[in-house]
């Protein structure tokens, strides 16, 4: 009602200030007399336009009292305080880092021959991202085939002599034990033969005997026949005996000297042999000398084709890095070259950077005096991090804290933590800035408003609590955190209380309010579109009286 009596004031005014300045536009060429009387005349419509005014304005309400202005009233809308488990939250502002940054440098000089990805790209880890010219490697690799191929066959070479050396020592060998069976075997024949000699000797010494006893008859029966005490014919038989038996001696010692010749004829065949063994001892060492010459020959070869093959793995290896892939899954930065350019191995200028953004990471700090609430609640396990973005309502993005610094910064005052996320849908890029929530755990049963309500005045927070006589008392507060629209209060109203959430400008304590309703802010709102349209409807009513006050 008070703004439409304001409205209508505001249209009467204007009516009144067009009826004048139509008035003067006529008659301004009248006399001044007729000026005045029109003047008069003015002033009564405008006194008699406020006189109707004032009246409207004090006409009785629908219960027969006058609306005339009493004690303000303020509309409000008001909330009550509730108690609700809310998380234990440290806010802070974080930055988004890669997991692992490379930059991917050549291992190998030559000419870029082809680029197989598109800067910005996602690429995989083992990807092929470049390759370099590779005749040089080629040929660095069909050389050293070739040396090893050489190389191999003078190992079969040697090994081949080594089978042949020791062929020589086996039949060297076999050689020495022929002759040592010969010696054995003179040895055996000096045996028999000096047992030959033994009864040769044994002989002799029987028959010396039957030659003294021959000669000793023949002395005895010599005598007796010239005794005559036997006859000539047995004197002449025992000489005979005698004489037997002295060529039988001589027999035997010859006997023995040609037995005692052939045994030393033995021994001499046995020195010639054992010489001969002891030539072939020599020779089976010799040619095992040979034989150990050929291993160690072989054993060089050997050396030398290791050495190749090492030389080869080289070159194979040195090939590969004309072959650039990617080193991790992750987004590739800017192209630094193209096909054709000429790179060096080892550069400092690398080719690209790759970027690990997923999973990625969030660093962010938090006060020291905090670092006892993040070690406590970290031994239950893992922390839960949101991120989110200035100015974006979009819905937070969730992580783990997987990281807490061990050191405080001396500077700051601050703890460094990082949280990882997988990133699926790549909002995340190293480098932004994002505000970050971590969750301790959950408090029950916590004091909460509604964030509108908590008010900044120069004794700090409060919020306006509404009283039973609908007046409202300023009531300082301790606000902790605000999660979701809601103020944690820790300490200055107590849960059912209520509050105001809208139109605390007009409030001081002892303030008389009314809670605003449904039909309330229709009026409002038809009220304010009413007035715009009076206002276009004056301005319609201005001009056409300018205009028929100009014809």
């Amino acid at each position: 009602m008070t703004h439409e009596i304001k409205d209508e004031i505001k249209d009467e005014i204007k009516n009144e200030n067009l009826i004048e300045n139509s008035t003067q536009s006529q008659f301004k060429s009248s006399s001044p007399k007729r000026t005045g009387l029109v003047i008069l005349g003015v002033t009564l419509l405008a006194a008699a336009g406020l006189y109707g005014i004032h009246a409207g304005a004090a006409k009785p309400d629908k219960d027969g009292k006058s609306a005339r202005k009493g004690p303000q009233v303020t509309p409000v809308t008001v909330a009550m305080v509730m108690q609700k488990t809310v998380p234990v939250q440290l806010q802070a502002i974080g930055n988004v880092q890669a997991a692992s940054t490379v930059s991917v440098t050549p291992q190998a000089s030559g000419r870029i021959t082809g680029v197989y990805f598109k800067k910005g790209q996602d690429v995989k880890k083992g990807q092929l991202l470049f390759t370099l010219d590779d005749r040089t490697q080629n040929a660095a690799i069909q050389q050293a085939q070739g040396t090893l191929a050489k190389d191999l066959a003078q190992v079969q070479q040697a090994r081949a002599t080594l089978a042949k050396d020791q062929g020589l020592v086996e039949q060297a060998r076999a050689t020495l034990a022929k002759d040592q069976g010969q010696v054995e075997q003179a040895r055996a024949t000096l045996a028999k033969d000096q047992s030959l000699v033994r009864q040769a000797q044994a002989t002799l010494a029987k028959d010396e005997a039957q030659a003294r006893y021959a000669q000793a008859q023949s002395s005895r029966y010599g005598e007796l026949y010239k005794q005559g005490a036997v006859s000539q014919d047995q004197a002449q038989q025992y000489s005979t005996n005698s004489q037997a038996s002295a060529a039988t001696l001589q027999a035997d010692r010859e006997a023995i000297a040609n037995a005692q010749a052939v045994v030393r004829g033995d021994q001499v065949a046995i020195k010639n042999a054992e010489q001969v063994v002891r030539g072939d001892q020599i020779a089976i060492t010799n040619a095992e000398a040979v034989v150990r010459g050929d291993q160690a020959a072989i054993k060089n070869a050997e050396a030398v084709v290791s050495s190749d093959q090492g030389a080869l793995e080289n070159v194979q290896v040195q090939s590969t890095y004309t072959k650039i892939y990617a080193p991790i899954s992750g987004r590739a930065g800017n192209i630094l070259v193209t096909q054709g350019n000429v790179v060096q191995a080892n550069g400092t200028n690398p080719l690209v950077t790759i970027a690990q953004i997923r999973p990625i990471q969030v660093s962010f700090s938090v006060p020291e005096s905090n670092l006892p609430q993040v070690q406590k609640y970290i031994q239950n396990g893992k922390l839960k991090v949101d991120v989110t973005f200035s100015g974006n309502n979009a819905r937070p993005i969730p992580g783990v804290l997987t990281f807490v610094n061990n050191t405080v910064d001396n500077t700051t005052g601050t703890i460094q933590l990082i949280g990882d996320f997988d990133n699926a849908q790549g909002n995340l890029f190293p480098g932004q800035y994002v505000n970050t929530t971590l969750t301790l755990t959950q408090e029950p049963n916590a004091t909460v408003v509604p964030a509108q309500a908590v008010q900044n005045g120069p004794n700090g927070q409060f919020v306006f609590v509404v009283k039973p006589d609908m007046t409202v008392e300023n009531a300082p507060v301790a606000v902790s955190n605000t999660i979701d629209g809601l103020a944690v209060v820790q300490k200055g109203v107590q849960p059912g209380a209520r509050v105001v959430t809208d139109g605390q400008a007009n409030l001081v304590t002892g303030s008389k309010i009314r809670i605003k309703t449904a039909s309330d802010s229709a009026a409002t709102v038809n009220s304010s579109k009413s007035g715009k349209n009076r206002s276009s409807g004056s301005g319609r009513n201005q001009s056409s009286k300018s205009a028929g006050g100009d014809s």
